[in-house]
This record gives structure tokens, sequence and C-alpha cells, in this order.
């Protein structure tokens, strides 16, 4: 298999199907599609996966609850709904990975034997506390820790005989089964040392402190196996066993890579692929990624990825108070990607969500918000900018874009303000700060509604003998259009392509975006088109 360009593979979770996707899912979804995006046009051979967690006990509950006759049927009823809202979100994924496929079981019990041959995995009785909901075990010392920081806050004491989950706070069940263990113990020190030589591993810098707290409190052999339930991938040794839904999970982005199939081209495919480049995953499930994934990938002496990236959790600002509230349904304040897609169209959502939001804490979203953003960055500013120099492209050049004046070199405002544009951008995508990424460019569009009003080419039009001047100011105006959609594509992909579309440019996005940055890009000459506005303004 040839492969001309460096790989890049990225991952979003892979989402558990007991109920729709969410707004918390889409989140880190099109978080992850603008990286992709990003990263093509950065000249990278991408990978982008993205999948259904399918297996566990909750699975198996919510198909019997919902009245299906098997948990599979559960699964394959769920599917449409993230792919069509994937679709909708327009969602670049490369990949859909099914934990119930062939592919995954095949990794998933290649990886056990692995962790078996190697003598990291023993057969042991379990004794200790589990959170059902989340299908998590949590050990004594979790537990107690919990319970004293709730205690700590004012809160009253949880029954001793079902304590509440470290995580979702709701009561713990004392479970006893014959299990498969994996020596997570024995991996404290090397994360720690592995931790220390990749600073960059976990990120942002607060979850890296949270995991390494939570490594040097001590690490406890690990439960993988579960015997009380059959839906979930068999061990290949030990047939009354299956895996623990988390285990099987995380394998999915090796056997979504090749790896347990058998040739040449699979085992390409795994080299050239991995590690991965990014896992983007939520806070909730950080020890997952960031302790046990790692320590299971040294285990199996295999490379661990180059970074994960942790996202806070989306909460709702209360327009009365101002106050952050966890959305639920019970509280009446939850949201669905449907109901925003409504209000601002698919660009706009993702927009919103990726350059107005906080991605590394929790952050609070609202509806004035989302219009205050849509009106002032995107009607008022890049739809404004669009709009009115097409129109004078149109109006005064015979409905075309001016050829590139000899003199497109000159300094101008715009064109100091599009100098290191890309490096300033890039800088902050690489870093996942969407919302400084988006402020570069927005300061170039600010920069070229200002040059308008300065400028005020309406008067240029009116002397023939400053034909040469109007040319100048338009194409300058033209050309940061150009460049800015090249920017802006990774947020808003339908939308740049239809501005390219009205300069007559190609609609897809570049694959060299440093040289698309480059100043004098635009050779001009060709029909613009107005069109209807990009962003008509949302009123109360």
């Amino acid at each position: 298999m040839e492969h001309s360009k460096p790989s890049y593979y990225i991952t979003t979770p892979i989402y558990y199907v007991n109920a729709k996707p969410h707004l918390g899912t889409a989140y880190s979804t099109v978080m992850a599609d603008v990286q992709a995006r990003f990263q093509r046009a950065n000249a990278h051979d991408v990978k982008f996966l993205t999948g259904m967690d399918e297996h566990g006990e909750k699975v198996a509950e919510a198909a019997e609850k919902n009245g299906f006759d098997s948990p599979q049927a559960w699964c394959d009823s769920m599917e449409p709904k993230f792919r069509d809202l994937w679709e909708t979100l327009n969602i670049s994924n490369d990949d859909f990975i099914r934990t119930t496929q062939d592919r995954h079981t095949a990794g998933v019990q290649k990886f056990l034997q692995v962790l078996l041959d190697r003598g990291y995995i023993y057969k042991d009785s379990y004794d200790g506390w589990y959170c059902r909901p989340d299908e998590t075990y949590f050990t004594e010392t979790q537990v107690r820790h919990h319970e004293e920081e709730r205690r700590a806050k004012g809160m009253d004491a949880a029954d001793p005989e079902h304590p509440l989950c470290p995580d979702c706070d709701r009561p713990l069940e004392r479970i006893q089964e014959e299990s498969w263990f994996f020596k997570l113990s024995a991996f404290e020190q090397p994360l720690l040392d592995f931790y220390e030589s990749h600073p960059d591993f976990i990120q942002p810098e607060t979850r890296r402190n949270e995991v390494l707290s939570f490594v040097k409190g001590g690490l406890k052999d690990l439960s993988i196996s579960r015997s009380t339930f059959d839906w979930g991938i068999q061990f290949p040794f030990d047939p009354k066993h299956v895996a623990y839904v988390w285990v099987d999970a995380l394998i999915n982005y090796l056997s979504a890579v090749g790896y347990g199939a058998e040739g040449q081209e699979a085992a390409d495919e795994v080299a050239f692929r991995w590690p991965a480049q990014v896992h983007v995953v939520g806070k909730d499930i950080i020890r997952f990624h960031c302790v046990i994934w790692p320590a299971l990938l040294m285990a199996a002496d295999l490379p661990l990825p180059e970074r994960v990236f942790v996202h806070g959790f989306l909460t709702v600002r209360n327009e009365e108070t101002g106050a952050a509230e966890k959305m639920s349904k019970s509280r009446g304040n939850a949201i669905a990607p449907e109901e925003v897609i409504e209000l601002l169209g698919v660009d706009a959502y993702r927009y919103y969500f990726m350059c107005d939001v906080a991605h590394g804490t929790d952050a609070p979203i609202s509806w004035g918000r989302m219009r205050q953003v849509y009106n002032a960055d995107l009607a008022n500013s890049w739809g404004n900018l669009v709009s009115r120099s097409l129109n004078m492209a149109g109006k005064y050049f015979d409905g075309c874009a001016p050829v590139r004046p000899a003199n497109f070199e000159q300094a101008t405002p715009l064109k100091e303000a599009c100098e290191g544009i890309y490096e300033r951008y890039a800088a902050c995508m690489e870093a996942f700060d969407y919302s400084g990424a988006a402020q570069e460019v927005l300061a170039v569009v600010s920069a070229a509604n200002h040059y308008v009003e300065d400028m005020a080419p309406w008067a240029l039009a009116k002397d023939p003998e400053r034909a040469d001047e109007l040319a100048l100011v338009i194409w300058n105006l033209l050309e940061v259009i150009r460049i800015a959609s090249e920017l802006y594509a990774p947020f808003m992909p339908s939308v740049s392509a239809e501005v390219r579309r009205r300069l007559s440019l190609p609609q897809e996005a570049t694959s060299n975006l440093a040289e698309a940055c480059q100043w004098g890009g635009l050779a001009g000459g060709e029909p613009v088109e107005k069109g209807d506005p990009l962003f008509p303004r949302l009123v109360d």
C-alpha cells in the first residue's frame, strides 16, 4: 500500500448505544471533524474514526426495555441515528466502527491473547464496588475518597451498604464473581515515567495534573472480564468470560486500522496508522484513555498514541440567573442538536460550539449567546463582508472580479493583516484552540470591513481617473475573502465552498493551506455572484 502523505489518525470516543446521540456526543464529533479537516488541508493522509460501543450490560438492558428481541437488533436500530446526525452535521469521518463487527472481535481477541502470552492477565475472584449505569469498577480507596469529598462539601453521608459512584453519584453495588484481571499495578511507575517524558500526552494541563494525581495515588489490578452475562466478546482462551466493555471499547482504535486481521495489507495499515496522533475524549472517560489504555498498550508492547485531548462538559447558562446548570431533562433545560441546527443552520452550529466554547473546561451555552455570536461574527462580519464585496465587484467590474493588479503586492492594511495569518492560525488549531484560530480569521474579516469604510469604493467609482485604485481596493477585499474562506473551511465547510463558488474558485478545500494563505492567489477576471445572504440576521 503506497502512502505519499504522512498519516494523521484522529478518533472520537465510540459512543454508547443505550440512547440516541445528544449535544455532548455531537460536541466531541464536530471537534474531531474540525481537526481532521484542518489536517487534510495541511497535506496529511487523514483517518478520522468514530463509531458505536455496542456491548455491555447496559446495552442488553436497553434492548430488553425497548422491546427488542436481541441486543444486536437494538444496536442495529441505533446505527442510523448516529450516521444520520453525523451526515447532517457534515462530519467527514473516514470510518465508522461498530464493536459487534468481525474485524473488532478479531482485534480484541488477538489483544487478549497477547496479554495472556506476555503474562499480564490472570484469573481470580473479584469482590468490590461496581457502578452498573457506568459499567465501571471502583476501589475501596476511590469510594472512600469520594465520600470524604462529599462530606467536606456538607452533603449527607451515603448509605455504607450502597456508597455513591465517584463519577455519577448513583449507588454502587457490591459484586462478587470470577474474573480475569489485568496487572495494572505493574504500570504505575512506567506510566509516571511516560507522562514525564511526554508532557504533551494529556491536554490540557489541568487534565494532565488530574491523571498524575490519580496514578500517584496507587493503581490496583483491574477486572477485565464478566461472567454473569454474555453480551460481549468472548475470551479466546476462556469462552465463559466476555471482555469488560471498556477494555473491548478501547481496542477499537487498533482494530479499525487492521489490528487482528490477517495478511500483509492489514499489517502495513497498522504500521502506517499506529500510533494515533490524537484521541478526542470527554473528561468523564479520562482514566480509561490516559491510564488504562496506555498501560494496556505497554503490556502488549505497542506504541502509545501521541496525544489525548480532553474536553469538558457542556452546561446551560440560566438566562435569568446567569448560573451554569447541568443539562438534564428533569431541569427542563436539555437541548437537542436538532433544535440548535433549526435555529442556526449547520455551519453556524459548528462555528458556535467550536469557536465560542472553551474546550478544556466545562462550558456554559445559551440560546441568547448563540444568537449573539451568530449575528456578530457571522451575519454582521463575515456574511456582510462577502455580500458587500461581491456586490461591488459585480457592479463596478461588469459582474467579474477585477484582474489581479500589477501592484497587488503594494502595502495595504489588508495585506498587512494577512501577513503571518497561516502561522498564527495553525498554531491555535494544532493546540485545539479553535476560538483563538477563529479570532485570527475574524480579525482579518473585521479589518476588511473597516477597509471598505476607509476606502469608500463607491466614491472611487465615480472618478474614472481612479479606476486602477478602485480595482486594487476591490481585489484586496476579494483576496481577503478567498483566504478567509480557506481558514473558515474546517469550521464551516459548506459556507466556505459556497463562497469559493461565488468567486468562481474550486469549491473543494485546499490540501496546501499554507500556500493558499499566501497573498496574491486570486487571479481575478472571473464572474462573481453576490447571491443570497450567507447568514440572515436572527431576531428575537
